[in-house]
């Protein structure tokens, strides 16, 4: 009965979500050796797959040739001590980067990315709940390729408060809005509902991961948004499920920088404060396919941004989905229009 109130409790409440900034997507590390170059390489292939989401992007010409004088993308490096082994960490050139990414016909996913939870059910430990601390491994290896693609993930503490909100046949059952509400103390956009089970067909040690990506579209309906099956080892699955994943997000939020640039106006009302004005500037200049922000005309709570543009501006409104705080306002105008929700 009393998770019974909870779920309630939990539908009553409006969804209060904010997009992830990443700010190391341009810093990369590797394990330090006598070949200072090497391991600059080795953290330019960790950025690449952060920005792009694809793995393939390390076999393209362009690529190939930058990895053999990483150098010339380096804008500072250092080296830090991490469990008695020393690593190269490394920043790199934002503009380079993604000029080179460009050339190499891929598509660019920027800071702004949507925090999602897993919520993954392991048979064989009795149906229960994957949490963050579980020993099985798969917590582990599910955050790694995670972040190796620069995806924001969390998966549940599985406390009390995560019990009592959350069970196994919520999850069986895709009871997608509720879980979603339940994940909101994790600062979830979106959640994904899936099941981990022992393949029973192929030889010990494989593993069937079932899914599906749940989170709101049109007037904050939650509805499926892409889902994803795959058979393999505990590591295999787990980067199966990342690529699938950053595959999907790229699909749908990704940029292209093509063409010359352009100058695109963009309207915000509810800025009440200057440190309100400061988080938009901010979110719109950190936006990889826009290369410089100015402010214009300011009248009450309403400030005009002059964008200049890579890119079309069908993109540039994607990129403002992942975030949240900015709504879209119907403007009969031309001007892209949005309204300021902190």
């Amino acid at each position: 009965m009393l998770k019974f109130v909870v779920m309630i409790l939990c539908s009553c409440l409006p969804l209060t979500t904010m997009a992830v900034q990443l700010t190391d997507l341009y810093q990369g590390q590797a394990p330090m050796s006598s070949d200072t170059a090497a391991a600059q390489a080795k953290a330019l292939e960790a950025v690449l797959l952060k920005v792009t989401g694809k793995r393939d992007v390390l076999t393209q010409p362009a690529v190939v040739k930058a990895l053999a004088a990483p150098g010339d993308y380096v804008k500072r490096y250092g080296y830090q001590d991490q469990d008695s082994v020393k690593y190269l960490h490394a920043e790199f050139s934002s503009d380079k980067v993604n000029q080179l990414v460009s050339e190499s016909q891929f598509a660019l996913l920027g800071p702004v990315r949507p925090q999602v939870v897993l919520w993954l059910v392991v048979e064989q430990q009795g149906n229960k709940l994957l949490a963050d601390q579980s020993s099985d491994g798969w917590a582990a290896v599910l955050r790694e390729q995670a972040q190796m693609l620069g995806l924001p993930i969390t998966i549940p503490l599985m406390d009390l408060d995560d019990n009592m909100a959350v069970s196994s046949t919520d999850v069986w059952g895709r009871f997608a809005e509720p879980i979603l509400q339940a994940s909101q103390r994790y600062g979830a956009e979106m959640v994904v509902l899936g099941k981990l089970s022992p393949d029973s067909l192929s030889e010990e040690g494989k593993w069937n991961i079932d899914w599906e990506l749940f989170g709101p579209k049109a007037a904050g309906e939650v509805a499926e948004l892409t889902r994803g099956h795959s058979v393999g080892t505990q590591a295999e699955v787990a980067q199966g499920f990342a690529d699938h994943l950053a595959n999907w997000l790229v699909q749908q939020y990704g940029a292209r920088l093509s063409g010359p640039a352009a100058s695109q106006r963009l309207v915000v009302d509810g800025l009440v404060d200057m440190n309100s004005m400061i988080a938009v500037q901010q979110l719109l200049q950190g936006m990889v396919n826009v290369s410089k922000v100015e402010i214009g005309q300011l009248t009450g709570d309403q400030a005009t941004f002059t964008l200049l543009l890579q890119g079309g501006e069908a993109e540039l409104v994607r990129g403002l989905q992942l975030e949240s705080r900015l709504q879209r306002i119907d403007d009969n105008t031309g001007s892209l229009r949005y309204q300021w929700r902190p």
